[in-house]
């Protein structure tokens, strides 16, 4: 299924009841037209249809229907292609939903399977500012990303406030179970640094190549989401810093609280080992037991062994050992 809207200066965003027209609208100076495509309502003759109307490069198409592209930015000779990705938190990991978009003169073309919500943000932004909408497709283009580096920018302050959590947690709280979200939070930087980095790479390159689809009226609104994309690349650089200080401190706290175990355990086995030594060496000498039956060599290794044992638990016990 395709949903279709246009823009001209007589009529405003206008939502096209008839897709037959796309064929004409596309091709005409004075309208701006958005397409939207659901993958998984399109079959392979629609898909073949929609390249053929829009004149969509073989490998472009390729890599709209293969879900799985990394963040992308290419030229083609009629158009230009890129892939964005909204990101969603389930069952505490963040899932990817691609987004590819073909720009051509005077149309966007957005294909997707799931992306609702951020093509919803993207139109509520362009849907509000109609009269940036003489700019062309790269006004179009430069909603969609910007709702999605918001977006992204959105995970990473709330993985900053998560990780600064945990850190006050391990600060104040000894041996607080912390391990699976500390898990879960590295996981989601290190998917977030998957699709963000990317974003901020192309964008540069396609500024720096001064595309011709980057006109000069929305070079300065691409280079303020380039600018914001380097600063959450720092941000999700912190929170990866401070995630794995967070991981560096529950080591050193667990590593201390094994060297008191290790302590305790020595001393007691010190204290144990003594009396055992005394008791081994008097089990082997009779001689120490007189013959008419006194039993001071008895009485006096039991007397060794509890001077020793009090004598190594009280040293013990000053160092803290136990």
């Amino acid at each position: 299924m395709l949903l279709a809207v246009c823009h001209s200066d007589q009529t405003g965003w206008t939502k096209i009841e008839d897709l037959e027209r796309i064929s004409d609208l596309r091709v005409r100076d004075d309208v701006l037209l958005w397409v939207e495509g659901v993958l998984s309502d399109l079959d392979d003759s629609e898909i073949e249809l929609i390249s053929e109307e829009f004149g969509l490069h073989p490998l472009a198409v390729e890599d709209a229907l293969d879900t799985r592209q990394r963040p992308k930015f290419e030229e083609f000779a009629d158009h230009f292609f890129l892939v964005l990705d909204q990101l969603d938190e389930q069952n505490g990991q963040l899932e990817a939903t691609q987004i590819s978009c073909f720009v051509g003169t005077r149309y966007v073309l957005t294909l997707h399977d799931g992306a609702e919500r951020t093509l919803h943000e993207a139109k509520r932004r362009w849907e509000g500012h109609e009269a940036d909408a003489r700019r062309g497709p790269s006004f179009l283009v430069h909603a969609l990303l910007d709702a999605v580096v918001d977006d992204y920018q959105n995970i990473a302050d709330r993985l900053e406030d998560e990780v600064e959590e945990l850190e006050d947690i391990v600060l104040e709280m000894a041996g607080a179970p912390i391990e699976n979200r500390l898990y879960s939070l590295k996981q989601q930087v290190s998917r977030l640094r998957r699709y963000a980095t990317p974003v901020g790479r192309e964008l540069g390159r396609v500024i720096q190549n001064e595309s011709r689809y980057l006109t000069p009226d929305t070079a300065a609104y691409f280079r303020d989401v380039y600018d914001h994309t380097i600063r959450m690349g720092d941000q999700i650089r912190s929170v990866e810093d401070l995630s794995q200080a967070v991981l560096e401190l529950r080591k050193s706290e667990q590593a201390a609280a094994l060297n008191e175990v290790t302590k305790k355990l020595t001393g007691w086995a010190a204290i144990i080992a003594v009396p055992t030594f005394i008791a081994s060496v008097y089990g082997m000498n009779f001689a120490l037991v007189p013959a008419e039956g006194r039993m001071f060599g008895f009485w006096f290794a039991l007397s060794l062994m509890a001077v020793a044992s009090l004598s190594l638990y009280s040293y013990f016990k000053r160092k803290g050992w136990i």
